[in-house]
């Protein structure tokens, strides 16, 4: 192809070209595995994101795993593990007047697990993929199934109410994939 057929063909070409490109060469992609002794400790998903991976170690609470998540996610990889866990999160938003709530409104949105944009490191217990670190308002937080985390928090306070925002993360796991 001379320079002109390759301007042509450039200049010619549509989203759903580029996408269609774009989804043959996903075959190509290189997929990084590091381990070690005690398990995966990196590995890049089939969206191109890297996942760092640690063992669970409870400082706060001790976490048992659910029978059922261990049944349904054993001998699975952890990215396969990652397709039954979502990330909801919730924007609740409220107005107070002296003492008395005057506006409430509640957003929620949800996100697969490998989606989320807070994932600093994936949470293991052994090879079942139990939770997520991710950035919370006050540091790292803890994102189990059973605890949610504080993402965001503001609060004015204009002497007669206030105006506050609390932001949270749930963990989801759903045995559907």
């Amino acid at each position: 192809m001379d320079e002109k057929g390759f301007k042509e063909y450039i200049e010619n070409r549509t989203a759903e070209d580029i996408m269609e490109d774009y989804g043959e060469q996903r075959d190509e992609w290189e997929t990084l595995l590091v381990t070690d002794k005690e398990g995966v400790k990196r590995f890049r998903h089939q969206n191109g994101r890297d996942f760092f991976c640690e063992q669970y170690s409870p400082e706060d609470t001790e976490y048992i795993v659910n029978e059922k998540i261990a049944k349904v996610l054993s001998g699975k990889t952890i990215e396969q593990q990652m397709e039954f866990y979502y990330v909801t999160e919730s924007y609740n938003f409220y107005s107070t007047a002296y003492g008395e709530v005057t506006k409430e409104d509640l957003r929620e949105h949800s996100v697969k697990l490998c989606d989320y944009k807070r994932v600093q490191s994936l949470l293991l217990n052994g090879n079942i993929l139990i939770g997520a670190k991710i950035r919370a308002w006050w540091g790292d937080g803890i994102l189990l199934p059973d605890k949610c985390v504080c993402t965001y928090y503001a609060s004015d306070n204009e002497g007669s109410g206030t105006k506050d925002r609390e932001d949270y993360a749930y963990l989801i796991f759903s045995d559907i994939a």
